[in-house]
């Protein structure tokens, strides 16, 4: 297990309880979120050290947006389609990482390359 939060954020909420079921036991607590201000609000009050949302949620502006506003949290993209061009925009606007939706292994690869021990720290800070 990872020692540390997430939230996660996609718009089909069926999808989204899938994925927290399957990430669940991979990580110390996974909080779902349903919206760009849930997100802000969540990030802001749990401080977790991860945040993965789905890019049809969230856009490219609003992933900068939330980088540069908490910067403590890495943020990962997920899409049902993602591919190597949203890959790369996702991290031109400050994303970690980007992964099709359906891609657990992957996410947790990115997790584990997000989650430095500093980053760690900070978020549970």
């Amino acid at each position: 297990m990872r020692p540390f939060s997430v939230i996660l954020a996609q718009q089909d909420s069926q999808a989204a309880k899938r994925l927290a079921e399957k990430l669940r036991p991979e990580f110390r607590s996974i909080t779902t979120a349903e919206s760009v201000n849930d997100i802000r609000v969540k990030v802001a009050r749990l401080r977790p050290t991860l945040a993965i949302v789905d890019l049809e949620l969230v856009s490219y502006a609003e992933v900068k947006e939330l980088c540069s506003a908490f910067p403590a949290t890495a943020f990962v993209g997920i899409h049902r389609l993602a591919d190597e061009e949203m890959w790369s925009r996702a991290l031109a606007m400050g994303a970690q990482d980007c992964c099709a939706a359906n891609d657990v292994h992957g996410i947790l690869l990115a997790a584990d390359r997000c989650a430095s021990p500093a980053r760690v720290q900070a978020a549970a800070a």
